[in-house]
């Protein structure tokens, strides 16, 4: 049986941890736009300066697969009204938002919006939008909008793909300032936009919704020390058959695992 003590440590830790997340933190935005069109539709139309903007159609986590198996997982796969994608991913390391991966992900929202034979004039207008933590481009511009360009006419080259930084250190006295200051908040009386600010209160405030957080809070912890445990092992047993103690077949049987399925695990 469990110590209630470490029992109550452990959700003490887990309340702390709700406590602080805000919607720029990747795990608590997922949960928070979740089936929840009117939160995207708000931030939408803010960044894309359309008011009258209609999402019909909400994936969290949308997982894109290619032809070479690289799959990239959409943090927010949204389409309007227009038909025209959306892809929101929010990053706070710089590493996750560069320019390479936004012209991955954008070439993505192409990949599937095709059936066959129908003209590429067909292909939807296209947004891989970047909510960054810190202002990733450094001008202090509150949104970078990227898009192709024929340099010698110095002209955009229209093909319906886009992309745009938004920077999540901006705190102007405007709509898009009041929204970084709602991704940056932790607590709903301090956010502005009502969608927003009763997502945040359902999931700071409500207690099964916080009971239901701290559960999948020390699943996750759990999976991580089952995970960290795992690879200590098969550094053990890799070890022990570079030294000569363990031949490879006896290692991979004492894992319980193929001699094949050893190999790649150990990187023999």
């Amino acid at each position: 049986m469990e110590d209630p003590e470490l029992e109550k440590r452990r959700r003490a830790r887990a309340l702390n941890i709700i406590k602080h997340w805000r919607l720029l933190d990747d795990e608590f935005m997922k949960r928070c736009f979740k089936d929840n069109i009117p939160a995207v539709e708000c931030i939408l139309r803010i960044i894309m300066r359309m008011p009258t903007l209609r999402v019909i159609k909400l994936t969290v986590e949308d997982t894109v697969s290619t032809l070479s198996g690289h799959a990239v997982r959409l943090d927010v796969h949204a389409r309007d009204a227009d038909n025209t994608e959306y892809d929101i991913e929010v990053q706070r390391n710089k590493e996750g938002a560069g320019q390479k991966r936004a012209r991955y992900n954008s070439s993505l929202l192409d990949l599937n919006s095709l059936k066959k034979g129908e003209s590429y004039d067909k292909l939807p207008e296209s947004y891989v939008i970047f909510i960054t933590e810190n202002d990733l481009l450094g001008h202090r511009l509150p949104l970078y909008h990227v898009d192709r360009m024929i340099r010698e006419l110095n002209d955009t080259f229209d093909d319906g793909s886009h992309m745009i930084y938004v920077n999540g250190a901006y705190d102007g006295d405007d709509d898009v300032g009041r929204l970084m200051n709602d991704f940056r908040s932790t607590s709903p009386e301090t956010m502005y936009y009502a969608p927003l600010r009763e997502v945040m209160d359902r999931y700071k405030n409500n207690p099964v919704e916080v009971s239901a957080m701290c559960d999948e809070l020390e699943k996750w912890r759990e999976e991580e020390r089952r995970e960290g445990h795992t690879e200590g092992v098969i550094e053990t047993f890799k070890n022990l058959v570079k030294d000569g103690t363990l031949t490879i077949e006896t290692a991979a049987k004492k894992m319980g695992v193929s001699v094949a399925d050893f190999r790649k695990m150990a990187m023999l």
